[in-house]
């Protein structure tokens, strides 16, 4: 009797998040693929939901054997209990797409430090940020979007074709 009560109250802690629709983050990339990319070995995984007003975030933390080269992954969705709230593509567009602010546009090709640079062939869109310590790529899918951030001290370019590698993998499975 106590063991049906037991697996009853466990229910009722495991029900709200099943009933969201969450999905376990990172299972949306497996360690041979980190493994292929990084080449260090996944040694561990952690999964974390922080709270977001209006919106269903999820993160994955997949350390590898030299830390500095670990990646992260957060996901963000519409909040299914958040009614009428901001949607993922309203915080995309509010992120990547404000309002212009400066009185003369950029000459063509000119980039701005610190601002997001396009990248093309990436979901609906995607943005790459950061510089040569630290840098995320950004894709947008539908009304949901996430950001995969790789570590290791290579060029900015070699971080952002090994996001963009991971990526594709991210939008198969999302």
């Amino acid at each position: 009797m106590s063991s049906h009560l037991l697996f009853v109250g466990m229910m009722f802690v495991v029900l709200p998040a099943w009933a969201k629709g969450d999905q376990d983050t990172c299972a949306l990339l497996t360690r041979s693929e980190i493994e292929a990319v990084q080449g260090e070995a996944v040694v561990a995984t952690k999964s974390s939901s922080p709270e977001r007003r209006d919106l269903a975030v999820s993160q994955c933390f997949y350390t590898v054997a030299a830390f500095a080269k670990s990646i992260s992954l957060e996901v963000t969705r519409r909040d299914p209990d958040g009614a009428a709230g901001r949607s993922p593509r309203d915080e995309w567009m509010r992120l990547f797409h404000p309002e212009a602010k400066e009185s003369a546009p950029r000459g063509k090709g000119e980039k701005e430090k610190g601002q997001p640079q396009p990248v093309g062939g990436v979901g609906d869109e995607a943005f790459w940020t950061g510089d040569s310590v630290v840098g995320a790529l950004y894709v947008l899918k539908g009304d949901a979007y996430f950001r995969i951030s790789i570590g290791g001290g290579e060029e900015q370019s070699d971080r952002l074709e090994k996001s963009k590698k991971l990526a594709g993998k991210v939008l198969k499975r999302l």
